[in-house]
């Protein structure tokens, strides 16, 4: 809920309904969640284009989206994490937030630096950062901050904590955004130097089998 998926409510005195949007690049994103979510949902995902007219885009833009039935079951979700249709950090957010929970939200929002790891969190407030850096160190032991940009402010997850961070949302990220964690470059290493201990092994058993030909 802290990422891209949005609550809303059709009308005043309708129930609740989730919508998720990713760009067309994240449309196996799009699925998967279709998949989790299917059973409150009436159709597919569908694909939308939109043409930027600005002076230095000047091209279509298109994005994959879904949305739920309005019901009930969400309107709790909607009371949580929103205070006057405007996105909220939830009080209980240490009771909330789960290793799952933050995989799916660096999914939605996170990206790698050169050193630590950001999370774009510029339409939350201070009051909302401070207490996303208190549950991540209390709940996580991942030490943060939260560094200023021309629309907000993003967290930061200091270098100290990236292996602590990677370790505890890999088993939950798609393959799609291992590039996030910089796995795709673990795994190429990982098979390099397997493939060299292979090869380096070969060619140590060549060496024993010529010299035992040799003394015999």
């Amino acid at each position: 809920m802290l990422g891209d998926c949005s609550i809303e409510k059709p009308t005043p005195n309708s129930n609740s309904r989730l919508q998720f949007k990713q760009s067309t690049k994240n449309k196996v994103y799009i699925e998967h969640l279709f998949s989790i979510f299917k059973e409150f949902c009436g159709t597919d995902p569908k694909i939308m284009s939109k043409f930027d007219t600005r002076p230095n885009k000047n091209k279509i833009y298109e994005a994959i989206k879904f949305q739920t039935f309005s019901l009930p079951c969400f309107n709790k979700y909607k009371e949580i994490f929103y205070s006057n249709s405007v996105k909220i950090v939830p009080l209980n957010l240490e009771e909330l937030l789960t290793a799952r929970g933050l995989a799916y939200w660096l999914m939605d929002d996170g990206y790698n630096s050169v050193s630590g790891f950001y999370i774009c969190t510029e339409s939350f407030s201070i009051e909302d950062l401070d207490l996303i850096i208190k549950v991540l160190q209390i709940k996580f032991n991942l030490k943060s901050t939260y560094h200023k940009t021309t629309n907000g402010n993003r967290i930061y997850i200091h270098s100290t904590s990236k292996k602590d961070l990677i370790n505890l949302v890999k088993p939950y990220f798609l393959p799609h955004f291992n590039y996030k964690l910089e796995l795709e470059e673990k795994l190429k290493l990982e098979e390099k130097l397997e493939l060299e201990e292979k090869l380096e092994l070969e060619e140590k058993l060549e060496l024993e089998e010529k010299l035992e030909l040799e003394e015999k």
